[in-house]
């Protein structure tokens, strides 16, 4: 019987940058891990300034790349060739043996445990295109989507296109699923409507959130849908429920578009933030409604909140541990200094760089119910992401790994950073704002180089 093959339609590329900006496919955290890591320079700023903005545009670039290069459906990238490049700095014994699949900056590759050993299987030279963020290691091979869209045995991913019609007609969205050893895509399904990225896998199918069109309405709210591989065609829409609607005179923010994931059974996200009020005169925290964790049953769509952030802070889910637990990572809320306001530039802006204090990290096992990773005491532990498997949680902080299992958090090794160079400053760096200034951080606030784990240590 013939392989069922199809070829996904193509695509205006103005649509799909515009898409692809709007989506976050690509790790949520990767952004300001790298921002937060780049080295202090307190004799200046412009370094950093460059490397800030320069980073935020690689990034725009990279999201667009990578799409572009699954849509084309490229071939993953076996890891045989990698190349050793040195080691950890070990300061941790570990008693088992596997391989933690990583991304620094322009490189990808592996870290053998418990020895250290860092093989760079690829680098992406610069002036030669942009890395694809948001890669994942599966059965020996580099996938260039990210791990949310890679299917629970590692065999296939999936991953979504929405295409414009005629003039006057709503848009199409359609979900595929590209078989890896195969080499096949399979389309599981095509509806009206818009949809940007797929949330993940779990016991129904492939789970997508969707904007459905509605006739005479344009854009309804956003929903969460799912697809059986195993029965194509029968997209249904799952929740939440009840639907979700904007407050009056409130602009309406898509529940589950931005950062949303599925783990253990439901779907998590995190209510957005929404600041309210003007910025207190003279500086201080803006003023914002709580944030929360949002938990959807996949079975009937219903919503229930299982944490909400104390005063003055926010939170945000750096990733699960096996079980799918989420790990959240609890941030103080900033303190917003106003600029002077100048002629022709109304309103206010940040005028300093601000060094929070450390996170706290903890890991929610039921409603209301939290086990403590950190309490925020280490200045050294700054993580944004968090990867579970059968070891524990892997996390990384700016020039260090780190892992949590039985119970404690342990400094596993410390990241030369000669491993995983920085970009180079491309010539004619523009200098900050005279109004920009950036003090020196406080005492043990991590610098150098931030991983970001691809995979579990197999």
């Amino acid at each position: 019987m013939k392989q069922d093959q199809e070829d996904p339609p193509r695509e205006d590329p103005r649509a799909r940058i515009r898409r692809a900006l709007g989506a976050g496919e690509p790790d949520p955290g990767l952004r300001a891990r790298v921002i937060g890591s780049m080295p202090t320079d307190p004799g200046g700023g412009s370094r950093w300034q460059w490397a800030a903005g320069a980073v935020a545009v690689l990034l725009a670039v990279t999201i667009v790349a990578g799409l572009a290069f699954v849509r084309q459906r490229s071939a993953a990238h076996p890891a045989a060739t990698g190349q050793l490049v040195g080691s950890l700095t070990m300061t941790a014994q570990l008693d088992f043996r596997c391989t933690l699949p990583v991304q620094g900056y322009l490189s990808l590759g592996r870290i053998s445990m418990p020895d250290g050993g860092v093989t760079v299987d690829q680098v992406q030279p610069q002036g030669k295109g942009t890395p694809t963020f948001g890669s994942v290691y599966a059965r020996g091979k580099w996938l260039p989507v990210p791990r949310t869209w890679l299917s629970p045995d590692g065999s296939s991913y999936a991953y979504v296109t929405t295409t414009s019609g005629v003039p006057g007609q709503a848009q199409t969205a359609t979900v595929y699923v590209h078989d890896i050893a195969r080499g096949t895509v399979r389309k599981l399904w095509s509806g009206s409507g818009n949809a940007q990225t797929i949330m993940g896998w779990g016991p129904g199918g492939v789970y997508f959130p969707l904007q459905p069109a509605v006739s005479g309405q344009g854009f309804t709210g956003q929903e969460v849908w799912v697809v059986d591989p195993a029965n194509p065609g029968a997209a249904h829409r799952v929740g939440p429920n009840p639907p979700q609607t904007a407050a009056p005179g409130v602009p309406a923010v898509p529940l589950f578009l931005f950062g949303a994931r599925i783990a253990g059974g439901a779907a998590w996200t995190v209510k957005q933030v929404i600041p309210q009020g003007p910025i207190p005169s003279g500086g201080g925290s803006i003023s914002r409604d709580p944030a929360q964790v949002l938990r959807m049953d996949l079975k009937d769509g219903s919503l229930s909140t299982w944490f909400t952030a104390p005063d003055g802070t926010n939170v945000g889910i750096a990733g699960t541990d096996l079980q799918g637990h989420p790990v959240l990572i609890i941030t103080t809320t900033p303190k917003v200094f106003p600029q002077p306001q100048s002629s022709g530039a109304p309103g206010t802006v940040p005028s300093e760089v601000i060094y929070p204090p450390p996170p706290r990290v903890l890991l929610l096992t039921g409603v209301n119910q939290t086990v403590e990773i950190s309490s925020g005491a280490d200045a050294t532990f700054r993580p944004s992401s968090a990867l579970g498997d059968g070891h524990g949680i892997w996390f990384t902080s700016p020039g260090s790994l780190w892992l949590y299992r039985h119970g404690s958090l342990t400094k596993v090794a410390d990241v030369p950073a000669s491993l995983f160079p920085l970009p180079t400053p491309p010539p004619n760096v523009p200098t900050p704002p005279p109004n920009l200034t950036k003090p020196a951080p406080p005492p043990g606030y991590p610098i150098g180089v931030s991983l970001n784990v691809l995979g579990p240590c197999a």
